[in-house]
């Protein structure tokens, strides 16, 4: 008895521990709210949703700043905290920004920056016996604290 139960615990201390699987695709919705340093900036109605399986969730949007600048992309880089979860949704802690102009994800750039992006549970809500679809909400909101950034704040609002 004790032998199998010897190299059944080197096992399980060996293998790494079982993860959400990834997910990476893109979800269309619409866009409520883009601001960029307060001002209301047009965002598109896609948006990327990158999941590692590991903690670590990433949003994609893109959005135009003025008519004569070229389509630009953001992407909201957090961390999953299990603190920060409840039965209504996730908190995910930002970790940075990377911004990027459409068609030149070469010339891309990592700022960092604190602040949250809440993700509101798919949960299932019922009227009776008739499910009701839920929309699935996420915000965001981060503050980029470099001299060098194109800007300080942005905000974002997505339902999908």
């Amino acid at each position: 008895m004790m032998r199998a139960i010897l190299p059944l615990s080197l096992v399980l201390a060996i293998s790494p521990a079982w993860a959400n699987p990834p997910v990476d695709e893109t979800k269309t919705g619409g866009c409520l709210e883009l601001k960029l340093d307060g001002r209301p900036a047009p965002c598109n109605q896609d948006f990327r949703f990158v999941d590692d399986g590991q903690g670590k969730v990433n949003f994609v949007t893109g959005y135009r700043e003025g008519q004569a600048k070229p389509e630009m992309v953001v992407n909201f880089a957090t961390a999953q905290a299990p603190d920060m979860q409840n039965a209504y949704g996730y908190a995910l802690r930002l970790t940075h920004v990377t911004l990027m102009t459409v068609g030149s994800p070469d010339q891309q750039r990592h700022w960092p920056a604190k602040g949250l992006c809440f993700l509101v549970k798919p949960n299932p809500v019922r009227a009776g016996a008739k499910a009701v679809r839920q929309d699935i909400v996420v915000m965001c909101s981060a503050a980029l604290a470099d001299a060098d950034a194109p800007m300080r704040r942005i905000d974002w609002k997505f339902v999908f």
